[in-house]
């Protein structure tokens, strides 16, 4: 694809002149038909973050007719299909432009392996934008026109002609995406007309590569089969009929020796709140949308809530109705994260053994025996757990290896061997019936009601020196706003940074609204669902390209870790 002679001409006329003399393309739009290519911001500097270029098309010059994305499901299967497609070509590329600092360097934004709305890719009406990251070449602080010329010439075009073509495209696997995501969702709405909170399809791939990667284990991986005192059948729109274990509504426990799944079945169960990219091996997995991870979080900082029905009055505090602290233990700090959670309206809770306070969720007899009741002043979640879904709703899914306590209130045990399930809860409960335990129910009243909180955010300060608004994110572990810094390591459901920048904006706009209006957590969700009809940059100066949407749980699980 030769290079419009304007650009061309353009970029020669800068050869050798300072660097910021880029800036002159800032802006401008030039046509590689049938694309549009804009450069939205030019770097100011070769060491500086890459310029950000918008690609354009409409969607029938590519070949896409109408009935290929009349559904916000076809949209966003499209947007997420393109811009794998694009990414995985940018990662093959092996020949660069020659040039000083972040020359010559091209990126898209990187996406996971779940299908989620990001603005790295969209589609608005018939037309589709990509948003790219190129380095101008520079030697030093000098333009070098010619590797630029050759970078809008050569490199560039040729990720776009290989990817996004009519010619390149194949509209078989662009209907497999589409496909994919259609049968989740379908999966997805199965899961509460059935009363069951996931199910996990026979033939699923759960391990993945390792404890850093969300990429599948492929080797050697044991291909998931649902045991058949749990075996159900559904019926989905492309798939047809998929056998699979649904997980029934209530409390379920995981069991197992070590190393035989427990883990990685959570984890699978965990990630289904999301859709996955066909191929990955958990597309036919689905999970209660507002499922919450539930863990130990020692540190962290809690705002006044009420965690009386977990904890009970405290050395040197007369009360916990309204508990707050700068630095939470293990167990009040996954209290906190209870209700929390209630409070997001998630109606399951996840947790593993592993991450949890183990004083927070049992205390055998013999314990009890040592330190009296009244000394004691937690009540463990074995003595709340039903209450949870008796008086909330709320279902839980629970690792558990190492207590059997939980048996008596267990709806459904599940026993991990060699990564394959069995159904074990008759077992269990004759178990529990022989084996009667000594310890003593420790909850002393009725689980307190549920309030939603209204968190005040007027002292929050997005100002930092001379910028008026500082929104940053430090990879999925930092969120920094202004100068303050929310830590959000364990905040395990947010999977891409993009998520993470957009509660920041998602904070901001609660901000100027509440301060209008005094509320805070339907503002929230108002806030939420503008974006998912406009667009994820309605709520932003500019498509920064590298946005990506998080559920309202987690906008308000970030909101309540802020100092």
């Amino acid at each position: 694809m030769p290079i419009p002679q304007d650009l061309h001409d353009l970029l020669v006329s800068l050869d050798g002149k300072g660097y910021k003399s880029y800036k002159v393309l800032q802006g401008k739009s030039f046509h590689f038909p049938p694309f549009t290519l804009c450069f939205d911001h030019v770097q100011g500097d070769p060491f500086a973050a890459p310029s950000r270029l918008s690609l354009s098309t409409r969607l029938t010059e590519i070949g896409f007719s109408p009935g290929f994305h009349n559904t916000p499901t076809k949209r966003l299967a499209i947007e997420d299909h393109l811009l794998r497609l694009v990414y995985k070509k940018i990662s093959a590329l092996k020949n660069r432009v020659q040039g000083s600092g972040r020359s010559g360097e091209i990126a898209v934004q990187t996406p996971s392996q779940k299908v989620i709305l990001r603005s790295g890719a969209t589609i608005r009406d018939d037309s589709v934008t990509l948003i790219l990251f190129a380095g101008l070449p520079g030697n030093g602080r000098s333009v070098l026109a010619k590797e630029c010329v050759r970078l809008f010439s050569e490199l560039l075009p040729s990720i776009w002609e290989e990817t996004l073509t009519s010619e390149s495209l194949d509209l078989d696997q662009v209907e497999d995406s589409i496909k994919t995501l259609e049968d989740y969702f379908a999966l997805r709405e199965t899961l509460d007309k059935k009363g069951w909170v996931t199910f996990i399809a026979d033939g699923s791939l759960l391990p993945r590569q390792s404890g850093i990667s969300d990429l599948p284990l492929k080797k050697n991986c044991v291909p998931f089969l649902s045991p058949d005192d749990l075996k159900e059948e559904i019926e989905l729109p492309h798939k047809g009929k998929v056998s699979g274990m649904p997980v029934p509504k209530g409390i379920t426990l995981i069991v197992g020796g070590g190393f035989h799944g427990k883990s990685t079945l959570l984890n699978a169960i965990q990630n289904a709140i999301y859709p996955h990219a066909p191929g990955d091996g958990r597309e036919l997995i689905a999970t209660n949308p507002t499922a919450v991870k539930i863990r130990a979080e020692d540190g962290r900082a809690a705002q006044p809530i009420n965690i009386s029905g977990f904890m009970g009055d405290l050395p040197l505090l007369s009360s916990t109705e309204a508990f707050s602290t700068q630095s939470a233990s293990g167990s009040t700090s996954q209290a906190i994260n209870i209700i929390e959670a209630l409070e997001a309206e998630s109606s399951l809770l996840l947790m593993d053994e592993d991450t949890c306070a183990t004083n927070f969720m049992i205390r055998d007899s013999r314990m009890q025996a040592l330190i009296a009741n009244d000394r004691e002043p937690i009540t463990p979640l074995v003595d709340r757990i039903e209450e949870l879904y008796k008086n909330f709703g709320a279902s839980t899914i629970l690792v558990m290896g190492g207590s059997g306590d939980y048996f008596d209130s267990a709806n459904c045990v599940i026993a991990m061997d060699s990564f394959l399930p069995k159904e074990v809860t008759q077992k269990a409960k004759q178990i529990a019936k022989n084996n009667p335990t000594e310890r003593k129910i420790e909850a002393r009243f009725s689980f307190p009601s549920i309030h939603p909180r209204i968190r005040d955010l007027s002292p929050l300060s997005f100002r930092r020196g001379n910028k008026e608004c500082v929104i940053q994110t430090r990879q999925l572990i930092t969120l920094i706003i202004g100068k303050a810094e929310i830590d959000v390591r364990y905040v395990e459901h947010l999977i891409e940074e993009g998520q993470l920048e957009i509660c920041g904006w998602i904070m901001k706009k609660a901000k100027d609204r509440q301060k209008k209006e005094g509320r805070q957590i339907s503002i929230v969700r108002e806030i939420l669902n503008d974006i998912e009809r406009s667009g994820l940059e309605s709520i932003t100066p500019y498509n920064s390209g590298k946005l990506s949407l998080p559920r309202y749980q987690d906008v308000l699980a970030v909101m309540n870790r802020l100092r």
